[in-house]
């Protein structure tokens, strides 16, 4: 059950059970407080009141305050005295006794503000964690009905919206993504997981990866791919920049402006000519906090939030930090010809075909969970990302409904988006099985072109400094291998290390890339 209410409240249980109300009536039998009483007494007795409304529930997720869902679905926190003595005055009418005397019908705002901050008070309503108008699955991954869920602290939800749709097919989303141009077939199903992890975006707060969409030209269809993966939950975008404290504020700004946005959007980054790659470390920390405080200067009080974010990055021209790298879902698309010219059998798929599809992809992936979990919840062993758990769980939905190579782009994608790896992959290509120095590496890197890749301007002074920079560059990817595209193959090269002596010499380090696996490119005769 998804729905699971204290027997020892049976209005609350009411409550809990049924839509919130459009309206709220007034009770006329008239509420007594007591200054001559004991405050707790006072305090709760009101709650319990104004529990009874419906529409008023403990913001469980600060620790203080009332929650107030309006008849739109929307609410607000309320969190003073002036903002809960309306909210009294509509619902419960009061009477005021001190000294054994009336004294009017107002009661003053320190005991307001000291009940929104009690214990006594707010324990008389519901606990909220979330309130969604998109439907969430509770931990038992079951999915959250109308009303009020309670899946334990962090999982109570109340859901506001209708009961939610769920599909025996896949069809409608085969039919975007048949259209949609991937290099590989990881690439398509890393598409699908993208969707599974916004539906299931509460699962794993701080443990989720970032949706990392590239191409090989403007308009390939990034930014479709993760309006996609977003399907009915909200979206919001923001723009790159490098200066971290600008990011962080652009960041923190669009999260509170846009509270209900469940998927954030590094929309469309490139490279200044200063720049080797996209890089932020609030971005980096974000993604691995489960309950980030969000605060920069201009963006009002700082906040702390559950991490139910998806974070997203689209980028055809800059490469990216190698801790971004580690941190992402690789989805890579490679349009072959005019993109301009194409003409897609299901309309233009960002403007036409998504927005009249999106409920039914949403059902089609809430369907792909159910189909999972009538299975027993197999976990995917075989998925290997730093996220783990997060890739065992999505792993094994996948294969449940027949989508194969997930995560199978993962080191490939980490060589070429990351401009250090591949530069690393050319240095080895263009001298591969050489057993060489690092001085004569810093060579080899100059003959590939890579050298301001490689090596950082501080070191290029002269040979020793360039030397040094190679020897620390290469001991650092000891024994990791890397993809290298060349006219007719695409090549894996590991890097070795060894000690050996040459021409009777001390014994010194060297390394050399040996090749491990090569195939032909589709294209080459």
């Amino acid at each position: 059950m998804s729905t699971v209410v204290s027997s020892s409240r049976p209005r609350r249980q009411a409550v809990a059970a049924r839509l919130l109300p459009s309206t709220v009536s007034v009770r006329e039998d008239e509420f007594v407080w007591n200054e001559d009483g004991y405050p707790s007494k006072n305090f709760a007795a009101l709650g319990k009141r104004l529990a009874a409304s419906g529409d008023l529930f403990a913001n469980a997720c600060d620790g203080n305050g009332l929650l107030l869902v309006l008849p739109d679905g929307k609410h607000r926190k309320l969190t003073k005295g002036a903002e809960l003595a309306p909210i009294i005055v509509d619902r419960v009418p009061v009477r005021v006794i001190k000294n054994g005397k009336p004294k009017g019908g107002k009661i003053d705002h320190t005991h307001l503000n000291a009940m929104l901050r009690s214990k006594v008070f707010l324990d008389q309503f519901m606990p909220v964690d979330e309130i969604i108008s998109t439907p969430l699955y509770l931990p038992d991954f079951s999915l959250a009905r109308p009303g009020y869920n309670d899946g334990g602290p962090g999982f109570r939800i109340l859901y506001v919206g209708p009961e939610a749709d769920v599909s025996d097919s896949l069809a409608t989303v085969n039919s975007f993504l048949d259209v949609m141009e991937f290099e590989t077939n990881a690439d398509r199903t890393n598409t699908v997981a993208a969707a599974l992890t916004v539906a299931l975006r509460n699962h794993w707060p701080g443990g989720k990866p970032i949706i990392l969409a590239t191409a090989t030209k403007s308009h390939a269809g990034k930014d479709t791919v993760i309006s996609f993966a977003a399907g009915v939950a909200g979206l919001v975008s923001i723009s790159y920049q490098a200066t971290n404290w600008a990011f962080e504020r652009s960041f923190v700004g669009a999260v509170k402006t846009a509270p209900d946005a469940a998927v954030i959007v590094v929309e469309n980054a490139r490279l200044d000519r200063k720049e080797r790659f996209i890089a932020s470390a609030f971005l980096e920390r974000f993604a691995t906090d489960p309950e980030p405080m969000l605060f920069s200067t201009g963006t009002g009080e700082p906040i702390r939030i559950k991490n139910n974010l998806v974070l997203g990055i689209t980028t055809n021209y800059g490469t990216v930090s190698e801790d971004l790298l580690n941190r992402s879902l690789h989805i890579h698309l490679h349009p072959i010809g005019d993109v301009a010219s194409r003409r897609s059998p299901i309309g233009n798929p960002k403007l036409e075909f998504l927005p009249a599809c999106r409920k039914q992809i949403a059902a089609e992936i809430r369907g792909m969970i159910e189909r999972w979990k009538a299975a027993g919840q197999p976990l995917d062993d075989d998925a290997r990302h730093p996220f783990s758990i997060w890739a065992k769980v999505i792993g094994g939905i996948l294969k449940v409904n027949g989508f194969t190579d997930f995560l199978g782009n993962y080191g490939t994608r980490r060589v070429y988006d990351d401009p250090i790896r591949h530069a690393l992959g050319l240095a080895g290509a263009h001298k591969p099985e050489k057993w060489l120095r690092p001085a004569e590496w810093a060579t080899v890197a100059g003959e590939a072109g890579v050298t301001k890749i490689l090596i950082p301007e501080r070191d290029r002074e002269n040979d020793i400094s360039r030397a040094r920079a190679m020897g620390v560059l290469l001991s650092a990817h000891i024994e990791e291998t890397f993809s290298v595209e060349g006219e007719s193959r695409v090549l894996s090269l590991r890097l070795e290390r060894s000690r050996h002596r040459r021409s009777g010499s001390e014994a010194k380090m060297y390394y050399r890339f040996v090749e491990v696996a090569s195939e032909d490119l589709p294209h080459a005769s």
